[in-house]
């Protein structure tokens, strides 16, 4: 039996400003490029924090480093405006690789006091199954940084920053890449943006990769609308913050 959090789901879409928080540069718009398209068109400021690098799903590998982070921010930067992204942080943390997951956490911190969003998305660190620890250390740190938010005793990695925080309510909490959703977000009228935006990652996909992409997540969007009266949709789990911690 699955027992649900007692607190009410809050409104993603009275957000003003939200903070997606992504390991890798695509992840957002993988899993969320609908809903956060339509948040833009209600108005919605949109920031995006990537953790990794990315350097390691780059297809060609005749690239040097900064050849290939190039291309990364020049993909980035093309789905963004498709999509409406108003402002993007990297935390530059080694693809697949060995780091400190105190340090993205205060990373993390440091953002959200910087941009003081009132509403996250993330992708969800209990994903059944989810092997790739880039995920998993990000989706963690997300929840444990919207918790730690207002605490300042709990440092940021710049204190100057924690020293003119003055505090401030963040509404809630929205996992992507989740198999417990509670939200169905219709994402019928922006399915064509998605794609568009989906079709600018040519650094880490091949024309083939891509379609294959596009069509598997056309298979998902409708699937999780079985019974719903809108064609595709993007399945979120939405918390309130005072559920990340003992279930309340």
């Amino acid at each position: 039996m699955t027992i649900e959090t007692i607190l009410p789901i809050p409104d993603l879409f009275s957000a003003r400003r939200v903070l997606c928080i992504q390991p890798h540069y695509d992840d957002n718009d993988i899993a969320a490029a609908g809903t956060i398209a339509r948040l833009r068109e209600s108005g919605t400021e949109i920031i995006y924090l990537t953790v990794t690098d990315d350097l390691m799903g780059v297809v060609d590998d005749t690239l040097s480093d900064a050849e290939a982070a190039e291309l990364l921010r020049r993909d980035q930067f093309a789905a963004g405006k498709i999509i409406g992204v108003n402002q993007q942080f990297w935390l530059g943390y080694p693809d697949a690789g060995e780091y400190d997951y105190f340090a993205v956490r205060r990373d993390m911190l440091k953002v959200i006091r910087q941009v003081r969003p009132d509403f996250i998305l993330a992708p969800d660190a209990w994903l059944t199954y989810e092997g790739h620890r880039d995920h998993i250390q990000t989706g963690l740190a997300a929840a444990e940084a919207v918790m730690f938010a207002g605490l300042t005793k709990i440092k940021s990695s710049d204190s100057a920053v924690d020293a003119s925080y003055p505090g401030h309510e963040i509404h809630g909490i929205a996992l992507y890449f989740t198999r417990e959703p509670n939200t169905i977000v219709d994402i019928s009228t922006v399915w064509q943006a998605k794609v568009a935006a989906l079709r600018c990652y040519q650094a880490q996909f091949d024309p083939q990769g891509l379609d294959e992409l596009v069509m598997a997540l056309d298979a998902k969007s409708r699937q999780v609308t079985a019974g719903l009266s809108f064609e595709r949709g993007e399945p979120l789990k939405v918390l309130h913050t005072s559920a990340l911690h003992c279930g309340v």
